[in-house]
């Protein structure tokens, strides 16, 4: 395997920085021993025999563990298994942080592998095997990638702690048979696990169920909903309660004396209790920290750090008023936030109240993404390489990430979460990191698989679509055939088979009647069957989907309790050669791939006023929107001002997310801001703009629904292009300009509804079931004219010519440089 050892090479060539070079095996013979102490843990040495039999695997040359006092050969074990050294004191625990220092340091004798606790000594040898090239990539044997070569050597000398405490990627609904073992080796030696254990999952149910017969005999613990003492959400404004409570904590240490931290957070939901002393709290944020402080005060009595965790989550998530114990852990929840606060907002309000801070995210949520490309913010590597460096240096500490077992569209991205959560520098080295994984786990298909993983990366917002279906089918295709190792072809192998799971799950979403039906079996049995790959979350999709969606149905006997051996549905067959290569044929065949492209006209816009349009009859839009729209206009005076009719809170049970904020921007620059209360009342909020020229209007609700009104005399354009859009909702009729010499309109229309044009022909006319791109002539004298989206519904995007709709030709805003040349 040349290529593997030419890589080495490279890699180890790029330690020599520091610390004196040390051969540790030559022409497949060792040079070296690893030692361990007489006395070494069981963990410690289990590390060592780990390093021995990686290295043996590397260079076929067969290393042997010895006692010794790790003065000669490869040093592995605690500072303290090696007194001669005189590390002790280096490794003196005096943080959080030091439970996982280590040195990994080369000298002419040896190398020194050494760590503060076990569990810093196996990150110093998955770390030094990393230097020597290994890589773990996703869980599984496929995509472990162990370099060959005769000849082992590195210099190093690095001293290393983790910037997160905590490095918590964890799958929703659970592990399972296949995934277990596979999981928990990736987590090691990627270096992502706990090196604090924070406990932060909703706690009270535990504590109501802990404590049965006291809430038996008291029925006033229970919080007071609707006049009835019926809420898990338990009577914090009770001393009794409380005392109950910290009692429930210090058991629970005492039965844990190891344990870092108990969770205080809340049960989900609402139902929070109405009586007189839990509203003197305050709001409830400061209830449950209320409840947190005092457990963390009462615990810290007895034992020594142990620490409180606790979400900042839905009711729970806005800042409180109290302080909070130096012990009390918040971990700030990016969803679900009330109180119109942002996700820094609540990092900064929770750390002015003196909580230490985690985050606590969602990398995949299988119900919101499910597995497909680009979907979830674990596909989103610019997402993950903006958030998890800010994170920290707003003071974030520990990261528990929400996630799945879809290593198809995700993989990549959880493994360079992983390098960046350990050390937030990576961030800036995620080029090399990407190239890196493309070079190891593709050789010589390394130029195909870089396009599929740019296509499925959430940065570029895949469209699903038979386009990007034929894309992904010929990319893999044109990799296998560049493949030259059984290893390649593999991992080529489970991106097929991840290819052609999406596939089915679009077949199945489009699919009605009878056939939607089918489409479901064919859907689980597929996601059930290529489940060792890891490649999608198997268990969540046969779980959840049929719970959610009521024109399908899971027979008895198919259900997901039956067993394999007795379920119809279930099949761990494996895939062979003559299966892959059908799946790829005919996907080839069935997906045809457009040669449409995109092109950016830039965001230099002016009213479209000098072209001399046609006066339009009015079009219209819902401005019914969620989350954040944005729309822009242009100020022809300083002194105008901007008047808008809001109406926040349209969703009624989504109104404790805030008010509707609404925000005039000059750039990157805000110059004025208004809002609105969620309650359904429209209110009119006048902006007030300082300067002349183009200017955007953000309207943000929380994720709830707002609708905004403009007066027509208000040039108002919203973009609706591959790099902006959402905006729209509901049913909209809008114009957009053809500029003149433009012989076809592309664009992809993923909604309902009809394209006209300036005579009101309609040219094509869109299926919702069937997002695509199309390529529409441009009749003669249509050119140069407003065109119209007419009662459309969902996602179109224009491609080929400015993406402005509007509601007029007064409205309408364009570039700078189409207006300025169709208007000679």
């Amino acid at each position: 395997m040349r290529y593997a050892t030419v890589v080495l090479a490279i890699l180890t060539t790029c330690q020599c920085a520091c610390g004196a070079p040390v051969k540790i095996t030559e022409d497949r013979s060792p040079l070296m021993q690893i030692v361990v102490a007489a006395d070494a843990s069981d963990r410690i040495k289990g590390a060592a025999d780990t390093l021995a039999d990686y290295l043996g695997k590397m260079s076929a040359a067969k290393i042997t563990v010895t006692n010794g006092d790790g003065a000669i050969g490869l040093a592995v074990g605690l500072a303290s298994d090696f007194p001669k050294l005189g590390m002790a004191g280096q490794f003196a625990i005096k943080s959080v942080a030091d439970r996982e220092h280590y040195l990994l340091k080369s000298h002419a004798r040896g190398l020194y592998i050494i760590g503060s606790t076990e569990s810093a000594v196996e990150h110093a040898v998955w770390d030094l095997l990393y230097r020597l090239g290994h890589r773990q990539f996703f869980p599984g044997r496929t995509w472990e990638v162990i370099p060959q070569t005769p000849n082992v050597s590195i210099s190093v000398n690095v001293d290393e702690r983790p910037d997160y405490r905590a490095r918590r990627i964890w799958y929703g609904f659970g592990l399972w048979d296949h995934n277990r073992t596979p999981y928990k080796q990736w987590c090691l030696r990627n270096r992502a696990v706990m090196g604090f254990n924070l406990r932060t999952g909703h706690a009270y149910d535990g504590i109501i169920g802990g404590n049965k017969n006291a809430f038996d005999a008291n029925p006033e613990f229970y919080g007071l909903l609707d006049g009835k003492r019926t809420s898990t959400k338990i009577c914090i404004g009770n001393p009794k309660l409380r005392a109950l409570v910290v009692a429930h904590a210090i058991r629970y240490f005492n039965k844990r004396p190891d344990a870092d931290s108990i969770s205080m957070d809340p049960s989900d939901g609402g139902g929070w209790c109405q009586c007189d002393p839990c509203a003197a709290l305050g709001g409830v944020s400061d209830r449950a920290l209320t409840l947190a402080n005092e457990v963390a005060a009462a615990v810290n009595k007895r034992f020594k750090n142990k620490y409180v965790g606790m979400y900042a989550y839905n009711q729970h998530s806005p800042p409180p008023k109290i302080r909070a114990h130096p012990n009390v852990v918040i971990s700030i929840a990016t969803g679900f936030i009330r109180g119109g606060y942002t996700v820094d907002e609540l990092i900064e309000g929770w750390a002015a109240k003196g909580a230490t801070i985690g985050m606590r995210e969602y990398y995949s949520v299988n119900m919101w993404s499910r597995n497909l490309p680009g979907a979830a913010r674990g596909t989103n590597l610019g997402y993950l390489k903006r958030t998890i460096p800010h994170f920290y240096a707003k003071g974030a500490r520990f990261m528990s990430a929400e996630s799945g077992d879809c290593w198809g569209p995700c993989g990549l991205g959880y493994y360079l979460a992983a390098r960046m959560l350990w050390d937030v520098n990576e961030a800036k080295n995620i080029d090399a990191l990407v190239d890196d994984f493309l070079t190891r786990c593709f050789g010589p298909a390394k130029a195909p698989m870089g396009e599929f993983y740019r296509l499925i990366d959430g940065t570029n917002r895949p469209l699903l679509c038979d386009d990007l279906l034929g894309r992904m089918y010929r990319l893999l295709d044109q990799s296998r055939k560049l493949a030259d190792t059984p290893e390649i072809r593999a991992r080529i192998g489970d991106l097929i088979l991840y290819t052609h799971y999406v596939e089915l799950f679009r077949n199945y979403r489009s699919a009605k009647g009878p056939e939607r039906q089918s489409a479901f079996e064919r859907l689980i049995r597929h996601s059930y069957r290529i489940r060792g790959t890891m490649m999608v979350h198997s268990k969540a999709i046969y779980r959840d989907l049929v719970t959610r969606d009521k024109q399908v149905t899971i027979p008895p006997v198919a259900r997901w309790g039956v067993s394999e051996a007795k379920n119809p549905w279930k099949s761990g067959k494996p895939f062979g050669d003559s299966e892959l290569k059908g799946i790829l044929a005919t996907g080839i065949a069935k997906f045809k791939i457009t040669q449409i492209k995109n092109v950016d006209f830039g965001m230099d816009l002016v009213p479209a006023t000098p072209l001399k349009l046609p006066k339009a009859e009015p079009g219209h839009a819902s401005s019914h929107g969620r989350g954040v729209q944005t729309f822009y206009t242009w100020v022809d005076k300083q002194s105008k001002t901007i008047t808008l009719k809001v109406t926040g809170g349209l969703i009624a049970h989504y109104r404790d997310r805030g008010d509707a904020k609404v925000e005039l921007w000059r750039g990157k620059t805000r110059v004025d801001k208004g809002s609105t209360a969620p309650d359904g009342v429209e209110r009119t909020v006048i902006l007030r703009p300082k300067h002349t020229g183009l200017h955007k209007i953000t309207v943000s609700d929380g994720n709830d629904a707002t609708r905004v009104r403009w007066d027509a005399s208000t040039p108002m354009t919203i973009i609706s292009s591959i790099r902006e859009s959402g905006t729209l909702s509901m049913r909209y009729s809008l114009y957009f300009y053809v500029p003149k010499g433009v012989k076809t309109v592309d664009m992809f229309a993923g909604g309902s509804g009809a394209i006209r044009d300036a005579a009101g022909n309609t040219l094509l006319k869109f299926d919702s079931r069937k997002p695509g791109y199309h390529s529409i002539p441009v009749p003669k004298d249509q050119a140069g004219k407003l065109w119209e989206l007419h009662q459309c519904t969902g996602t179109h995007l224009l491609l080929n010519l400015p993406p402005c709709l509007a509601r007029s030709e007064s409205e309408l805003l364009l570039p700078r440089k189409i207006v300025e040349r169709d208007s000679q």
